[in-house]
């Protein structure tokens, strides 16, 4: 069968089977070994028998729910591929809008004085240390995950350091001026999608009872570890939680400036606090040029 013939039949496939149907021509690049360009020229050309034998073992996974990340092995994130599996989360493209609001407001910032609590796949501490030259902490209580992020510090060259334990705990008292996380926020009776709930780790996703417990534990902690030229706290929020989130930052730093940001969608992504007094952003850079 030609290229173009099985992936029209594959995508039909996977939408009568309630799956995404790009997955296929993702899957389908994997296997012939070719970008998109790449894929277009063979359009025409006939599968061989190794690649519809290929083609075709991922099809089934991909139709049984199965994430294509998983399949690949890899998951592109803020320009880079990072290396993914059942023992971390995929990374998603609402979490590059946290990296990018970061990197826009952080002042200069020494090594080991930014940390990641909830690090996974290492994704957002190992971009940060790619994007802001500069060494980062993480946290992670799963030694699998972190195993999956050390791989993807060495292979990208990030300067990462890696703390196993629960939230806050591992990192040293007043050593943080900016803490970031994407923490467990689902509600431990929502329903998940399969391909979610079926391959993706519950201990990366499940946030206790009302979703919000790690935030109230990581911001109850947060004024042992932050010094106290701290610039700012960022986490990424379900839809839902971005009043309550925020209202938790504000009685804990009063003084901080808080807020919630949208993603591409509208829909509520991130909370942030600011410490008084310091500027961030174009202020800030102007304030460093004069």
């Amino acid at each position: 069968m030609r290229v173009a013939a099985r992936l029209k039949q594959a995508e039909r496939m996977l939408v009568d089977a309630g799956r995404d149907p790009s997955t296929a021509e993702w899957w389908l690049m994997h296997v012939l070994g070719v970008d998109r360009t790449g894929l277009i020229v063979r359009l025409s050309e006939e599968l061989s028998d190794d690649e519809t034998t290929a083609f075709e073992s991922g099809l089934e996974r991909l139709l049984a729910g199965e994430p294509v990340q998983h399949l690949i092995g890899y998951a592109p994130f803020y320009g880079r591929t990072f290396e993914v599996n059942r023992d971390v989360l995929i990374p998603r493209p609402e979490t590059e809008e946290l990296i990018e609001w970061v990197v826009e407001h952080v002042g200069p910032i020494e090594d080991d004085t930014i940390v990641d609590v909830g690090t996974g796949s290492g994704a957002i501490a190992i971009t940060l240390s790619l994007e802001l030259g500069v060494r980062v902490q993480t946290v992670d209580i799963s030694r699998e995950a972190i195993a999956v992020a050390k791989r993807n510090a060495e292979v990208l060259r990030a300067g990462v350091t890696f703390h196993e334990g629960d939230c806050l705990g591992p990192v040293a008292d007043n050593s943080i001026r900016v803490l970031v996380s994407n923490p467990p926020y689902i509600e431990a009776d929502e329903l998940l999608d399969e391909t979610v709930a079926g391959y993706e780790p519950h201990l990366a996703l499940f946030g206790g009872a009302d979703g919000l417990e790690f935030y109230r534990k990581i911001i109850a902690d947060s004024t042992r570890v932050l010094r106290a030229d701290w610039q700012l706290i960022a986490f990424e929020i379900g839809y839902n939680q971005g009043q309550v989130v925020k209202s938790y930052l504000s009685e804990r730093y009063p003084e901080a400036e808080t807020g919630i940001l949208k993603d591409i969608n509208g829909k509520d992504r991130i909370v942030y606090a600011v410490r008084e007094g310091i500027a961030h952003g174009n202020e800030m850079d102007q304030a460093n040029r004069s």
